[in-house]
């Protein structure tokens, strides 16, 4: 959905765990999908990074992000207006299909 983030990874991936922690610190809200477990989303990610499962691939409002470091990840929030302005909410995001 273009309307809210979406993080496709693993749970054994170390870039995808970090990119998690990351999105809770800065409280901001997304869905996590485990393409371990879902042959469907790991070809959807595969299809946006030239045939390559890439984790994490991030969908930000329809716009992909492929393993983004840090600065690319706050970047890409604060010029959605995606950061929120207290830091102090935590543990916002979800996950669905982790083990």
């Amino acid at each position: 959905m273009a309307d809210e983030i979406i993080v496709y990874g693993s749970s054994w991936c170390g870039y995808t765990t970090h990119a998690l922690k990351t999105l809770d610190k800065l409280g901001v809200a997304y869905r996590y999908i485990e393409v371990d477990d879902s042959p469907e989303d790991e070809q959807r990610i595969a299809a946006w990074n030239n045939g390559r499962s890439i984790r994490p691939t991030i969908d930000m409002h329809g716009d992909i992000f492929v393993n983004p470091d840090d600065i690319t990840l706050f970047h890409a929030l604060k010029d959605r207006g995606l950061l929120m302005s207290s830091r102090s909410a935590s543990g916002t995001g979800s996950t669905e299909g982790a083990a």
